[in-house]
Protein backbone atom coordinates (compact mmCIF):
# COMPACT_ATOMS: atom_id res chain seq x y z
CA UNK A 1 0.00 0.00 0.00
CA UNK A 2 2.68 2.44 0.75
CA UNK A 3 4.15 2.03 -2.84
CA UNK A 4 0.84 2.89 -4.09
CA UNK A 5 1.20 5.93 -2.06
CA UNK A 6 4.77 6.92 -3.66
CA UNK A 7 3.34 6.30 -6.95
CA UNK A 8 0.09 8.56 -6.56
CA UNK A 9 2.64 11.32 -4.85
CA UNK A 10 4.36 11.36 -8.32
CA UNK A 11 1.55 11.97 -10.50
CA UNK A 12 0.44 14.90 -8.14
CA UNK A 13 3.81 16.06 -8.48
CA UNK A 14 3.72 15.85 -12.15
CA UNK A 15 -0.22 17.59 -11.98
CA UNK A 16 1.14 20.49 -9.92
CA UNK A 17 3.92 21.04 -11.55
CA UNK A 18 1.75 21.41 -14.99
CA UNK A 19 -0.84 23.71 -13.17
CA UNK A 20 2.17 26.23 -11.51
CA UNK A 21 3.74 26.28 -14.84
CA UNK A 22 0.71 27.14 -17.00
CA UNK A 23 -2.86 26.24 -15.64
CA UNK A 24 -4.73 26.14 -18.95
CA UNK A 25 -2.49 22.87 -20.00
CA UNK A 26 -4.04 20.82 -17.30
CA UNK A 27 -7.16 20.27 -19.55
CA UNK A 28 -4.99 18.25 -21.62
CA UNK A 29 -3.72 16.08 -19.21
CA UNK A 30 -5.34 12.86 -18.15
CA UNK A 31 -3.67 9.85 -15.49
CA UNK A 32 -3.87 6.19 -17.25
CA UNK A 33 -2.99 3.82 -14.25
CA UNK A 34 -0.23 5.49 -12.70
CA UNK A 35 0.81 7.37 -15.92
CA UNK A 36 -0.29 10.98 -16.59
CA UNK A 37 -0.62 11.17 -20.76
CA UNK A 38 -1.12 15.07 -22.41
CA UNK A 39 -2.76 15.39 -25.55
CA UNK A 40 -2.69 19.13 -27.01
CA UNK A 41 -4.73 20.39 -30.03
CA UNK A 42 -2.72 23.52 -30.33
CA UNK A 43 0.82 23.72 -31.27
CA UNK A 44 3.24 24.08 -28.06
CA UNK A 45 5.80 26.79 -27.74
CA UNK A 46 9.39 26.15 -26.95
CA UNK A 47 9.23 27.20 -23.92
CA UNK A 48 6.25 24.71 -22.78
CA UNK A 49 7.89 21.70 -24.67
CA UNK A 50 11.04 22.28 -22.70
CA UNK A 51 9.32 22.27 -19.81
CA UNK A 52 7.46 18.96 -20.27
CA UNK A 53 10.57 17.05 -21.21
CA UNK A 54 12.23 18.93 -18.14
CA UNK A 55 9.19 17.21 -15.28
CA UNK A 56 10.12 13.90 -17.45
CA UNK A 57 7.45 14.06 -20.32
CA UNK A 58 7.91 12.06 -23.44
CA UNK A 59 6.20 12.08 -27.13
CA UNK A 60 4.94 8.83 -27.85
CA UNK A 61 4.93 8.92 -31.60
CA UNK A 62 2.82 5.53 -32.04
CA UNK A 63 0.24 6.74 -29.67
CA UNK A 64 0.98 10.36 -30.45
CA UNK A 65 0.51 11.56 -27.24
CA UNK A 66 3.21 13.23 -24.33
CA UNK A 67 3.51 10.83 -21.09
CA UNK A 68 4.99 11.05 -18.12
CA UNK A 69 5.58 7.49 -16.40
CA UNK A 70 5.89 9.28 -12.77
CA UNK A 71 8.86 7.17 -11.87
CA UNK A 72 6.95 3.50 -13.01
CA UNK A 73 8.92 0.86 -14.95
CA UNK A 74 6.97 -1.02 -17.16
CA UNK A 75 8.05 -2.91 -20.42
CA UNK A 76 6.25 -0.66 -23.52
CA UNK A 77 2.35 -2.41 -24.37
CA UNK A 78 1.39 -3.16 -27.91
CA UNK A 79 -2.01 -2.65 -26.65
CA UNK A 80 -3.79 0.68 -26.04
CA UNK A 81 -3.27 0.67 -21.72
CA UNK A 82 -6.77 3.49 -22.22
CA UNK A 83 -8.43 -0.06 -22.53
CA UNK A 84 -7.02 -1.28 -19.24
CA UNK A 85 -6.34 1.20 -16.94
CA UNK A 86 -8.98 3.85 -15.32
CA UNK A 87 -8.88 7.00 -16.79
CA UNK A 88 -9.20 10.37 -14.78
CA UNK A 89 -9.07 13.95 -16.06
CA UNK A 90 -7.73 17.02 -14.59
CA UNK A 91 -9.77 20.51 -13.86
CA UNK A 92 -8.19 23.67 -14.19
CA UNK A 93 -9.46 24.24 -10.56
Amino acid sequence: MENNNTENAKQIEVIQAVRNFKPELIRACYAVGLWIWAEFRQKLSQEELSFLKEIGFRWNRNRKVWQNACGIKKRSSTGDPRMKYQIVTFGED
